[in-house]
Parts: C-alpha cells; structure tokens; sequence
C-alpha cells in the first residue's frame, strides 16, 4: 500500500465515522448519511484502481515518479532507508498476509529464499530452529535416535556388519601358512527421502493479528506435526521386531548384560511408559530399598543397576507408547545405533485465502488455508543394538 492508498482509506474511514453520526441518536438523517457513503463507494473504487496500477508497476518492475514507502514503517535502518532486515517472526508473518494481497510483496527478496512453481514460501530459518527445538520440549522419540542431515533425495551409506574376529594359527618354523582369516562384510543402506504433507486452516481474523500470534500458532502446529510424524515412523519399524517375553525385572537385567553384551551395553537405555514407571518403581530389593534410583547428576531422572553398568530409564506416556491389555511395553537398547533419521533439512511452508481443500473453502469461509511439507526418511541401522519386549503383569501378579 502506497501513500496515495493510505490517504484515500483515511479518508473513508473519516466519511464512514461521519455517516455513522448521522444515524445514530434520536434524529437521524438518511439522506446525508446516503451522500457520504456515496463518496465512501467512490473512493474505494478509487483505492481498489490504484490499487491495480500499484501492483501492476511492481510485478513489472516499474519505477514511479513518487516511490512507494514501505510497507513496514519499523523496518528501517538507521538512516531511514526501508532495507532492514526482518526478523524470522516477521518474515513468516508477512509471508501469510502477503495472500491476502497478491502482489504487494512480488518483488520483496528479503520475504522468500526461493519460490517454486506454485508460488510456496520458504519458512525463514530462524523459523526452522524454532521448529526444530520443538521436538525436545514435546515428548518424542527423534531425541531417542540418530539423525543425519543430507543433501540429496536419494543415497546410500556403507556399514561394516558385526562379526567374530578369527584368531591367528600358531606357525612352525619355515611352516607354511593355511589359515585364511575371514573378511570383514558390508552392508550398504539406502535411503530416499520423502515428502510428508499437512495443511492447517486459519482464521482471517488470526491473520490479522500481531505477528507474535501467527508465528506462535503457526510454529507449534509445524513442531507437533514434526514429532506426530516422527513418533509414527519410528515406532513402525521398531513395532516390525519380534517382542520378547521379559516375564520381569531380571529379564530386563539379562538382556542388558547378556543379550546386547559388552558391544551395546555401555549405550544402552530402558525406555517404557508411565505404565513400565509404576511397575519399576514398586520394585525392590531384599532390603526393601527402591530398586530405581535418581540420576545423581538429575534427581529427576532415574537410573537402574545391570550388571556393572547403571542404565538410565526413559518414560513416555502410555498415548505414545502404549500398553497391550496388561502387557507393558519395554524397549532396551541403544537407538541411536539402532534407528536413523536422514533428514532433508527442508521444511517448505505455503498459504492460500481462494484454495480449497477437502471440505475447507478458504475463500467461502473466510479463512487461509496453510500448507506445510517434510522431508525425511527414517531407517533401521543395527537391529542387534536394541531389544523390544514386555513385561505381564498379570503372569507376575500370579
């Protein structure tokens, strides 16, 4: 909106106020009122032509006689001159409400890092930070894995498999050699990155709303969808292991000791949920001490004694890891060895007020459509480096 615009809508505003005065109270004048919306459906014609012819000039590159102020008065340097640069918060909010007026911000490079086809916005990357630090305050399985960031849609990495090491044979002298000592293997992992897809509709009245407002909705929309979809992958590919019987607390012990061993062990977590928490901390030993006990770096984290190793103990709620009739899920191991994100690292935001989708008319139903896309895969590494099974509580309580 330039300079001659801002006028022409205070002056409607002025006419509109005055029309308003006539009607209101006992004596009304209609007819004065009529006159002065009148001028009022005039002028915004006159808004509505300028208007055109603005966004003309600037979808064309056009250089008026009088140049156009900025949009953001605040957003000036020190010398007054409009080219400073916004914040992720402002930057995202004015991506949204540029829908509402195409073309206004056509030519504003410090709005868009890149625009495909379809017109989409890049979410700024302070944004992005924003986002990507919701995942720690939610609870979420990705703190739980490895993550690797790439660059391309496709790939491979190369792994050496686990294997016994054979020994050297002892030799005579001048003896000839006849042990062939075995090779190591590879296995190669592939990943293809994929385009996870959500849309949220927002209220034009949201919209128009200070910037903080839209950022704060917008990005925890954008971090719970993250971790929902992250939660979802990854518990599909540990859901696909074979579930062992840890029948109680000793089996748990056993499968830290014995079945990950000295190559997992040092690495390894108990994760169960809120469930798995009441059961282990009912737990104790012959002394009627709690066989739990608090992290002494956190108390409120808790560890449990395997062996020679203390193993800290995760907890989830039961929504996200939930219990099977009266069997209590345990995962024992280490996922960070286990299960790996290879991540796109973009995260591409688009929003439309004529688009529709489904059921939702943005146009119709006076509200902007927002559309956010992933992009990630989410495989498994080293299925020896953790354990899923359960405890029956009722098979114990008999």
């Amino acid at each position: 909106m330039n300079k001659k615009m801002r006028e022409l809508m205070a002056q409607i505003q002025k006419l509109t106020l005055e029309a308003k005065g006539f009607m209101d109270g006992e004596e009304k004048d209609v007819e004065k009122a009529n006159e002065l919306m009148d001028q009022v459906d005039a002028l915004q014609k006159e808004v509505e032509t300028e208007r055109k012819i603005y966004e003309a000039e600037k979808m064309a590159g056009a250089q008026t006689a009088t140049p156009a102020e900025p949009e953001n008065p605040e957003a000036k340097d020190a010398n007054g001159e409009g080219n400073k640069e916004l914040s992720g918060v402002e930057m995202l909010a004015k991506q949204v409400r540029a829908i509402m007026a195409p073309g206004t911000y056509a030519n504003d490079k410090s709005l868009v890092e890149s625009v495909d086809a379809d017109g989409g916005y890049t979410v700024p990357e302070d944004i992005s930070t924003k986002i990507n630090h919701w995942p720690e305050i939610e609870t979420s399985f990705l703190t739980e894995i490895s993550e690797e960031n790439v660059s391309t849609n496709k790939g491979a990495r190369t792994y050496q498999a686990l294997a016994d090491t054979d020994a050297f044979i002892d030799l005579d002298e001048n003896g000839a050699i006849t042990k062939e000592i075995t090779a190591p293997t590879f296995e190669r992992i592939t990943y293809a990155i994929q385009d996870r897809a959500g849309f949220m509709p927002v209220s034009n009245d949201l919209i128009a709303d200070s910037d903080a407002n839209i950022m704060e909705v917008v990005t925890s929309w954008l971090g719970r969808a993250n971790i929902a979809t992250a939660n979802a992958k990854i518990l599909e590919i540990i859901n696909k292991k074979s579930k062992v019987d840890f029948k109680d607390i000793d089996g748990i012990k056993k499968c830290v000791t014995v079945t990950l061993g000295q190559a997992y062990k040092a690495g390894a977590k108990i994760i169960t949920n809120d469930d798995g928490l009441h059961y282990l901390d009912t737990l104790k030993d012959a002394n009627g001490r709690p066989l739990l006990n608090p992290d002494p770096t956190d108390s409120a984290k808790l560890t449990l004694r395997c062996g020679t190793v203390v193993v800290p103990v995760a907890v989830k709620p039961n929504k996200a890891l939930e219990t099977t009739g009266t069997k209590i899920p345990f995962i024992v191991g280490n996922l960070k060895e286990g299960i790996r994100r290879y991540n796109r690292q973009s995260m591409s935001l688009m929003a439309s007020n004529v688009a529709t989708i489904g059921a939702f008319n943005a146009f119709a139903m006076n509200m902007t459509l927002i559309r956010a896309i992933l992009r990630d895969d989410y495989k498994e590494l080293d299925t020896n480096a953790y354990v899923v099974g359960y405890i029956d509580t009722k098979a114990t309580a008999s």
